[in-house]
Parts: structure tokens; sequence; C-alpha cells
């Protein structure tokens, strides 16, 4: 290990989305920012990979993630100007269900109470104004037109670019080994090949984030989800360009997930994954996942060849209650841990770094963050 000791007023541990997003803020005020990442720039080990991601405003999961999705949309679209390229594209959401779904409902709810231009719709009217999805008579949709598609490697690499530029250092290859508050308050380190001294050190490693807050037993699982992408027959694919973003919740609790073919086919998800007890040795995609998948493309989607054309492995950080976890370490205030994922947490991202990078500048968690403390 190297002698020397490099000193920062912030680090952040982990480059994925929140990471970089964190760092990008960090960058616009004063103070000197480190982010380190165990892998190599932009691996696919990760939650911040994948082509797409969608962004809904009518949110099912609770009140309290709207405004940090609207501040977000707000904020990927000026990184896409920043960058000059296309962040986000406003294809619109399509939210179905059964008539009785609790999610449904919330969603409906929340798109009322902060006044977003939405649309409920029959299951006659939802197909004939998105063809290419077959609903069941007692089906309905809520249509969410402020909502649309991420591009999430582009959005990663215009933060981290950005962040560089604003005088952000990136160390790759460097997973954190421990770190130790020091007698005057400040945090130490440690790489397999450095030590760090810093004012503040932000913790969004995702899966790993256990292994680097040990003490606080936090309760998170990690699940591996694996996504497919599927066409339609050439002269029939048009349809599948443009239509919008969706979410279809089924009776059971479950649901289903795509984004629009914009170059690969229709990238369709759910959510029956598989549990990741360790790391470095992460199971094979399940069979069991693209026989659901299959079975709700003959039942919704039935212009789309079953066959998929690739597939792709993410992994999930749940919390119980599949809400985001965002704390000061009880023991150490100069230790931030964030955990936005369970599933959901990539279109927050541009918000959340702002939020985070506020807190890590201040030592206070911002008001928006209050509901997602450890408890």
């Amino acid at each position: 290990m190297s002698g020397q000791t490099s000193e920062y007023d912030t680090i952040v541990v982990g480059a994925g989305a929140l990471g970089t997003a964190t760092a990008y803020h960090l960058a616009r005020a004063p103070g000197r920012t480190l982010v380190l990442e165990r892998f190599h720039e932009n691996h696919p080990f990760g939650s911040s990979h994948g082509h797409t991601r969608i962004l809904r405003t009518a949110y099912a999961e609770g009140s309290a993630y709207v405004p940090i999705v609207l501040r977000a949309r707000e904020l990927w679209k000026r990184l896409g100007k920043d960058a000059g390229e296309e962040i986000f594209r406003p294809t619109g959401v399509l939210l179905a269900a059964s008539s009785d779904s609790l999610e449904l409902e919330e969603a409906t709810a929340n798109a009322r109470r902060y006044r977003l231009p939405h649309t409920t719709l029959s299951a006659a009217r939802a197909h004939e104004r998105f063809p290419q999805f077959r609903f069941d008579p007692e089906d309905m949709a809520l249509w969410d037109p402020g909502g649309g598609v991420l591009f999430p490697e582009r959005a990663i690499r215009a933060h981290r670019r950005l962040a560089r530029r604003g005088g952000v250092v990136f160390r790759w290859n460097s997973p954190v080994l421990g770190w130790k508050e020091t007698s005057e308050g400040r945090v130490r380190v440690r790489t397999a090949s450095h030590e760090y001294l810093t004012r503040t050190l932000v913790l969004t490693a995702g899966a790993w984030l256990p292994s680097l807050v040990p003490d606080l037993a936090l309760p998170l699982e990690v699940e591996q989800q694996t996504v497919y992408w599927f066409r339609a027959p050439p002269r029939e694919r048009a349809p599948f360009r443009a239509m919008p973003a969706f979410v279809w919740y089924s009776p059971a609790g479950g649901y289903f997930y795509g984004t629009p073919d914009v170059g690969a086919g229709v990238k369709v998800g759910g959510n029956e994954g598989q549990r990741v007890r360790d790391l470095a040795r992460r199971p094979p995609s399940s069979a069991r996942e693209l026989r659901s998948l299959r079975r709700f493309l003959r039942d919704r989607l039935p212009g789309l060849d079953p066959a998929p054309r690739r597939q792709l492995r993410c992994l999930y950080t749940n919390t119980p209650d599949k809400n985001f976890l965002v704390d000061v370490h009880p023991d150490h205030r100069s230790v931030l841990f964030v955990s936005a994922c369970s599933g959901h947490g990539f279109k927050f991202a541009s918000a959340m770094g702002e939020l985070v990078a506020e807190a890590a500048r201040t030592g206070r968690l911002p008001d928006l963050l209050a509901p997602f403390r450890r408890r």
C-alpha cells in the first residue's frame, strides 16, 4: 500500500447511476470529490445497464416518490441538453391491470393528488388507442403522458463526463476494503493500493452496500432479474417502435414491464427473479422467468416473436417494503449510505444524486428523503 494518503472533501463509493449523479452534483459546488468503483468503467455487473429504463410520473409505489420523479425528469432533460444527446424520450407510459387493482388505484390517486396529466381508459378504449396490446374486458388502464424512456448508459456516461469536467476524480478497479472514522471526525478509506481521507463518505454501492456497513445488518436482499428483447416480424415492427413504455400489474401482486423497440426489439421484464447469496457466483438466467414472459407475450403482446433476440441480467437490491433506504450512519455522522433501488430506482437517480450531494455538503438529509430513513 502506498505510504501517501490523498485527501478529499467527499468520497463516493460506487459509480453506478446514483454514484455518478451524486458526483455530477458535487462537481457543481466547491470541494474535491473522489469516486471509487470496484469494477472497470462501463461494467455490466450491477444495476445500471440495459439500454432503456422507464420513467413514470403516476407512481403506484407511494406519494413520496412523485415530487422526486418530477424533479428527476427535469434534471434528465437538462442533462440531455448539457451532454448534447438524447437521455429522455417522452413516449408516455401505459399502466394496466384488472379494474380492482390496488396498484392502479394508487397510481391514479397520486396523479390526481399532484394534478398530473393522465387519462383513465376502459379495456375497449385502451385497445383502440394502443392496439399492440390485448386487454381482457375487465381490465383498466391509466395513461401517463408525462412518462417515457430513459437511456441509462448514455445518462451515466454524461454524468461521469461532466463530473470529470468539474474536477471529480474516478478510480476504477478499486474496491473499498474498509473505512474508519478518525478521532478528528474524518473518515479513512482503504483500498488494496491506497488510503484516502475525507470529510464525508457516501456509500452508493448497490448490492455491495451491506459489506461496507456490516455493523448495521441492513435488511437488504439481492435478486437477479433477467430482461429480454423480442421483435415483431419486419413488416409489423413499426407499431412496436411507436408504442409507449408500459407496466402491467397482475392480480397476484407481480408485474411485467417493457419499453418500445428503439433498435434491438421490445424490452420486456418481470419480477420473478432469483435470490443471489454470493455476488461472486451469480446464477444463470432462469428458464422459469422466460416461460413467464412468454405467457405474458401470448396474452398481452401477441404480435411479438416469443423467441428472444437477446437477454441481460441485472441486480435488484431490495428492502423488505421495496422502498429506498437513505440515511446517515447512526454512529458515524460523516457517513451516508444509500440504497435507492428495489428494482425501481434508476428513474430517480438524477434527483436522488442532487439530494444526496446536498446531504453530503450540509450533513443533513433533505426533507424529501425523510420517508426513506432507516427505521
